[in-house]
């Protein structure tokens, strides 16, 4: 609301505001007006809204916004799409101007678990970037090149020396529930993908060894509905406990079936899968799965509740229908019609190099998904370098979006690319090596008394003991491995710690200013270093 109000005062020709926040669209709200930086005491919604769009007339103000006003926003979901745009991809009249409007009606269908809106108070469109050249230093004018060298994600193996453990047992009666299958699945601290899976013994209890990282808990046993545990943490070294009881499966007193057909020829599918996921009254499910046969015909029994179904096949794209009633008794039936997938007559191939030696890279996972956005469908194929740092794949012409990833290397989503049919497109790519960067969590810019934060400050102000806690921000998404971490007061070593928790006490009785400086050494020989100055007292 006091952007909005600032916003109104700014004299302009053209303003585009794009805002990639959770609940964005409040961006077109009213103005309290009863604070008192607004000197105003009241203003009615009528008022408002013609005094806004007054104003925004007059601005001549597009504001871009990533969501609605009472919707949250995913980190990646907005602005990579306006990039895009931006980029040239937006340029649907090929003029060769992008503008704020274009592109945003080219994000917005792209864009998941969201819906971005749009306020337009210019007349006419706010052009925001010249495609056909750029001025680079008062040299040669050149295309804009949608080729971007890129970067990954390091991605080093975890030890699994955390824990998980717990018990399984029958809602109802409370008696354990014997050889259930409990399913771990997450991304571990070096953001890779991890799955594991264990079974209750004879009192219901399981236990398995995890890397740190963030994990989800599934159970599954049978004549029993799954069960499922919130997303959560675990540290190194660190043990945590997940109990989960199961719902008895209910009744399957119902019938689903249907016919699986080609949508161009109406020809039947063979052995396509038909994927169902039940839900019932108190979120218990369970799913269930059959196979169409020689005729594209399948069955199966299904009890009352909601259900969600998931249909696919080879060569073709899947099929889902989400939120379907069932009654008891009931015979449903559901046929599907699949789109068979493009053919793969297109080539992208190139070599992965070190930005800094330029040698090869092998083993780098490269990560295509094919996208559709006018008839909502998508597909995904990877591949991997070889020795030399070379790869190739066959994908289908189109809309085109590559993921690299290679442990020890930062990651950069290059986003879109395009590929034409029967043509070969030649993608090298240039990695950097994972830097160490290391922070002060605490103390942060507040007051402490005897370890605990009091309340916010302009300046740190101490008094008695205090923890210094050094973290790295880039942990969650591959960060580097660390050998050591040194803790120093006005330049004095203090301590030096070789493992994690990277925390250190300083309890010396000090009064006055001081500096406090942590240095993080990796593996590589790295150093990253952060000091704040602090009044402390006693």
């Amino acid at each position: 609301d006091e952007l909005n109000f600032l916003l109104n005062r700014l004299e302009s020709k053209g303003v585009c505001l794009i805002v990639d926040s959770c609940y964005a669209g409040g961006f077109n709200d009213p103005p309290n007006w009863n604070m008192s930086i607004y000197k105003k005491t009241s203003m009615s919604a009528k008022e408002w809204i013609d005094g806004f769009g007054e104003e925004a007339r007059g601005q001549k103000r597009v504001v871009l916004m990533a969501s609605c006003e009472d919707e949250v926003s995913y980190s990646g979901g907005f602005a990579p799409y306006l990039i895009d745009g931006l980029r040239g991809f937006a340029d649907t009249n090929e003029d060769g101007i992008i503008t704020a409007e274009e592109t945003f009606y080219y994000a917005e269908p792209r864009t998941f678990r969201q819906n971005p809106t749009i306020f337009d108070g210019y007349d006419g469109e706010l052009p925001l970037v010249d495609l056909t050249s750029r001025v680079d230093d008062g040299k040669e004018k050149k295309k804009i090149d949608n080729n971007q060298d890129t970067t990954i994600y390091n991605n080093l193996a975890s030890n699994e020396n955390s824990v998980i453990c717990g018990f399984v047992k029958d809602i109802n009666t409370t008696s354990p529930i014997e050889n259930a299958l409990v399913n771990v699945q997450g991304r571990d601290n070096q953001w890779e993908s991890y799955e594991n899976e264990t079974y209750t013994d004879i009192d219901g209890y399981y236990f398995m060894n995890v890397p740190s990282g963030r994990f989800r808990v599934s159970v599954y046993a049978d004549g029993y509905c799954g069960g499922q545990s919130q997303m959560f943490e675990i540290n190194e070294f660190e043990t945590v406990w997940v109990n989960i009881s199961l719902y008895p499966r209910p009744s399957e007193n119902s019938i689903l079936c249907g016919h699986i057909r080609d949508l161009n020829t109406q020809e039947p599918i063979n052995n396509a899968l038909i994927n169902v996921f039940w839900q019932g009254s108190e979120y218990q499910f369970y799913r269930n799965e059959t196979y169409s046969d020689f005729d594209g015909f399948y069955s199966m029994n299904i009890a009352s509740g909601l259900i969600d179904i998931d249909v696919e096949a080879n060569g073709y794209f899947r099929k889902s229908i989400e939120e379907i009633s069932v009654d008891d008794f009931e015979t449903l039936w559901l046929n599907f019609s699949l789109m068979p997938k493009p053919q793969e007559n297109s080539v992208i191939c190139g070599y992965i190099t070190d930005s800094d030696t330029l040698d090869p890279i092998d083993d780098t996972r490269i990560t295509f998904e094919w996208i559709d956005y006018d008839q909502d469908l998508s597909y995904q194929n990877e591949t991997y370098s070889d020795d030399t740092g070379f790869y190739t794949i066959n994908i289908a012409p189109g809309e085109i979006y590559h993921d690299v990833r290679k442990q020890g290397y930062e990651y950069y989503n290059p986003y879109r690319v395009d590929c034409k049919e029967n043509d070969i497109s030649w993608f090298n790519i240039s990695l950097n090596k994972e830097k160490i960067e290391v922070n002060i969590a605490k103390p942060l810019r507040a007051l402490y008394l005897n370890n605990e934060r009091i309340m916010p400050f302009l300046r740190t102000r101490i008094i008695g003991p205090i923890d210094i806690e050094a973290n790295f921000p880039d942990s969650w998404f591959g960060g580097v491995d660390i050998e050591k971490v040194e803790f120093y007061i006005d330049n004095e070593l203090k301590a030096t710690l070789t493992s994690e928790p990277y925390n250190w006490t300083w309890n010396e009785r000090k009064i006055g200013k001081h500096t406090i400086k942590v240095i993080a050494y990796d593996l590589e020989g790295g150093t990253s270093s952060k000091e704040i100055e602090v009044l402390k007292f006693l």
